[in-house]
């Protein structure tokens, strides 16, 4: 069976990515200039991401919706989005914040919302093109 790359590398790399970001002493909205509330919004896209990759990971190839991954998918990822928040609370100049975490896990939801809407129309692609 093995590890397939293809499945799960852009996964790894936007976790990387986004741990990466979360390393930086001092990155916040105070010394890089966003309007009010961008932060949230970052917050809110990062995760949604993170869901539709971790979402396409797990599901990749399948010819049905299995919401067992819907519910992996929302609640690990909403792990995840606490382990970065606490994570940064010991990066100097970075602090953990409830309302980060629940940009993220509103993220989390949107996200895994949008690839099993993206996964349905794929699978009625198929069945389409089995008509043809």
């Amino acid at each position: 069976m093995g590890l397939n790359m293809k499945r799960w590398f852009p996964l790894f790399a936007w976790i990387v990515l986004i741990f990466g970001f979360s390393s930086i002493p001092g990155l916040t909205g105070s010394r890089v200039p966003m309007l009010p509330g961008t932060d949230k919004l970052v917050h809110f896209v990062e995760y949604a991401v993170f869901a539709m990759l971790y979402y396409r990971g797990l599901s990749y190839g399948g010819l049905r919706v299995r919401w067992s991954l819907v519910i992996v998918v929302l609640v690990s990822g909403i792990a995840v989005a606490a382990l970065d928040e606490m994570y940064q609370s010991y990066i100097p100049r970075r602090d953990s914040s409830f309302y980060d975490l629940v940009a993220d896990a509103a993220g989390i939801v949107t996200g895994t919302l949008a690839a099993v809407l993206r996964h349905i129309g794929q699978i009625r692609g198929r069945i389409a093109g089995n008509r043809g």
